[in-house]
């Protein structure tokens, strides 16, 4: 037998090593190192990154399930519910990491045939989306939009759903077969994100629905009986428009908000604080969601491993106000609405030194039907133009800016006659006879003129009869800045969402004319709580507190009987009225003598003097135009030396001029306040 030359060396002996062609032992060394490149591969998959591989297996196989926890609880100052929580059963769903809209379809129709929602809500784009669900109907409008395409045009997938769309948009009559029942309940279950849970429908649950869909729930994959909450008023509905409301099912979230919403993980349908307290505090009221671990199979079904966390709920609110003093001072003042033209009338009570709200109750009337409706946020969002309540803001301004000393403040009561501009006088001295009086007489009597003359001194012109109006550049500011110190014209900061900052008028071109309107409060408006903080500066010495609703903050626990506080309000500064002793005496006695005067003039009226004990105070009037129809805004502010209680309050669009409504409103509010929130002192 011949021997392979290929396998002899020279010597005639065989050695395959030596003998191997060259290109058979490079192919032999390449196979060589990737075999090893591989092994060394698979050590680092293995060793280095198996755990990660193992951990998204588990991401795969096991998932968390969010539940809903309920709100937490408001209480008042004295540790009643102001608002609770209500259970009802509902129908929730849980949308599986592999469901889509097709399977999401199919249970929308089953479940259909025996639960009924709501469809008010029901938008255009969920009924082409629940029509676009069904197969046969996207492969047949999928045909229709791209048949006219170019050959070889490829349409992306978003495209092609864009024209789908578009088709359907135009050809709504393709959608009238769909029952909108289930289509409202396909548009709740999109509205939920993998693995969250969603209200179908959480409250009014029939006996029927709940059996038969009880019977069935193995057919609708994520479908599930649970609990949801809606919020109860114990104390009355009316604290529901102060407490603010909350979204339900039908609802859905507000659109304003709606995509900062999802970004923070809710779910379309999920309840969440709307207006009010309810919104500023979603985060504390809100709660944790319970957590369940959850195997998820291909077809959307889940099979519950464990709990890995019950949920918290929300954290209580305790409130400042006192419930029962807030239902007093909204009966007062719904007692004592004028008819006519009144557009309505709202009070705050504060306390001065902490800021902290007893009561803010409110009003608004429709002079048509003369219907009136609960409306405490009026407070804050209704700017009004507030007269001669702002005079203790112009004197502390004068004061300032040395035109007048706590010594030397005596001017003169009489007719501002100005070339170009309109005569001025005071309501108590229309004909404008000279009268010498101080400033705090100015206070008790509200002279118009006094705080003219004051404006027209600070800047740099001293009145004179005929003489035409010439001021320094820059005074309307400086009176701004005067009255701004005490927060007049800027946000409160009041923790609580909706607050205006008020209304300043224009001042383009010459607007000298309407300074000396400003002086006495007929130009600039303001809200109620503004006032509140504004004499409650006055009545701590000058400092300017932030008022607040929310006293404290409570953790929920089983037993709301043993809460443990997690946050407590303290006063919050905001700036500081920088008068003198003497210069803040100025003021307290003009204040003083508005409610215990004995001037003929006094503007106090019988109910604040009969007040015991004696409180200061300024009242204001302002002419305004309600309806077509001459009207006037009464106001006032005051407070009780000594004590932490200050009140202001305004009815604007008044037809009876200086009728005492005003007064009576406020003695009758200040005498609520010593039956309701603490003992009158001796």
């Amino acid at each position: 037998m011949q021997r392979n030359p290929y396998l002899k060396d020279k010597n005639g002996k065989q050695d395959a090593r030596v003998n191997l062609p060259a290109r058979l032992k490079l192919l032999l060394a390449i196979t060589l190192t990737l075999m090893i490149a591989l092994i060394l591969q698979l050590a680092f998959l293995t060793i280095k990154q198996g755990a990660d591989f193992q951990a998204e297996v588990n991401r795969s196989d096991e998932t968390v399930e969010k539940g809903n926890q309920p709100r937490g609880l408001i209480y008042d100052a004295k540790g009643q519910i102001i608002t609770g929580n209500k259970a009802q059963t509902a129908i929730t769903f849980t949308r599986g990491t592999n469901m889509n809209s097709a399977s999401m379809r199919k249970t929308a129709v089953g479940l259909g045939k025996y639960l009924t929602v709501d469809t008010q809500r029901l938008t255009d784009r969920a009924r082409i989306d629940f029509y676009l669900a069904n197969t046969e109907n996207a492969e047949k409008i999928q045909k229709i939009v791209t048949k006219d395409h170019k050959k070889g045009e490829t349409l992306t997938t978003s495209e092609i759903l864009n024209k789908e769309v578009a088709y359907l948009k135009a050809n709504k009559s393709l959608l009238n077969d769909q029952d909108d029942n289930e289509a409202m309940i396909f548009q709740r279950m999109s509205g939920a994100y993998q693995l969250s849970t969603t209200f179908i429908k959480e409250s009014d649950l029939t006996s029927v629905e709940l059996a038969k869909i009880g019977e069935r729930l193995s057919q609708f994959p994520g479908i599930k009986i649970g609990i949801s909450w809606t919020r109860q008023y114990p104390q009355g509905e009316e604290f529901k428009s102060l407490i603010g409301n909350v979204t339900n099912e039908a609802t859905g979230l507000p659109e304003n908000r709606v995509n900062t919403l999802l970004a923070q993980g809710y779910s379309q349908n999920e309840p969440v604080g709307n207006s009010s307290l309810e919104q500023a505090y979603e985060a504390t009221l809100k709660g944790s969601a319970s957590q369940t671990v959850v195997k998820s199979s291909t077809d959307g079904s889940s099979v519950v491993s464990n709990i890995k966390y019950k949920g918290q709920a929300g954290d209580n609110l305790k409130l400042t106000i006192d419930a029962k003093f807030q239902k007093s001072v909204q009966e007062i003042l719904e007692k004592n609405m004028p008819d006519g033209d009144t557009e309505g009338a709202y009070a705050t009570v504060i306390n001065p030194y902490t800021g902290g709200i007893y009561a803010m109750a409110g009003v608004d009337r429709d002079h048509t039907t003369n219907k009136q409706t609960t409306n405490p946020l009026g407070n804050i969002n209704h700017p009004i133009v507030m007269g001669s309540a702002v005079k203790p803001a112009m004197l502390a301004t004068g004061l300032q800016h040395g035109v007048i000393t706590p010594e030397n403040n005596t001017l003169t009561d009489q007719a501002i006659k100005l070339a170009g501009t309109p005569s001025i006088t005071s309501y108590w001295n229309k004909a404008g006879t000279p009268k010498s009086i101080s400033a705090q007489t100015a206070l008790e009597v509200s002279s118009n003129t006094y705080m003219v003359q004051l404006a027209m001194m600070i800047g740099g012109q001293k009145y004179v009869s005929g003489a035409a109006l010439g001021l320094k550049s820059g005074t309307f500011q400086v009176i701004r800045n005067g009255f701004g110190q005490f927060g007049l014209g800027s946000k409160t900061g009041i923790d609580i969402v909706g607050e205006t900052a008020g209304y300043k008028g224009p001042t383009d071109g010459n607007s000298d004319g309407k300074l000396l309107y400003e002086s006495f409060g007929n130009f600039d408006s303001y809200t109620v709580l503004q006032m509140a903080r504004y004499v409650s500066a006055i009545a701590n010495g000058g400092y300017l507190v932030q008022p607040h609703l929310v006293g404290s903050i409570t953790e929920s626990t089983a037993n709301n009987d043993q809460q443990k506080t997690v946050w407590s309000s303290s006063p919050t500064l905001q700036g500081q009225v920088k008068l003198t002793s003497e210069q803040w005496r100025v003021i307290k006695e003009g204040m003083h003598l508005v409610a215990n005067g004995s001037s003929p003039w006094n503007t106090g009226g019988t109910d604040l003097h009969k007040l015991s004990p004696k409180v200061n105070a300024k009242t204001g009037t302002a002419e305004t135009t309600t309806n077509g129809n001459s009207t006037v805004t009464e106001s006032v502010i005051l407070y009780v030396p000594g004590q932490p209680m200050a009140l202001a309050l305004a009815i604007p669009g008044m037809n009876n001029y200086l009728d005492g409504t005003d007064t009576k409103i406020a003695a009758e509010i200040v005498n609520a306040f010593w039956k309701n929130v603490m003992s009158k002192p001796k």
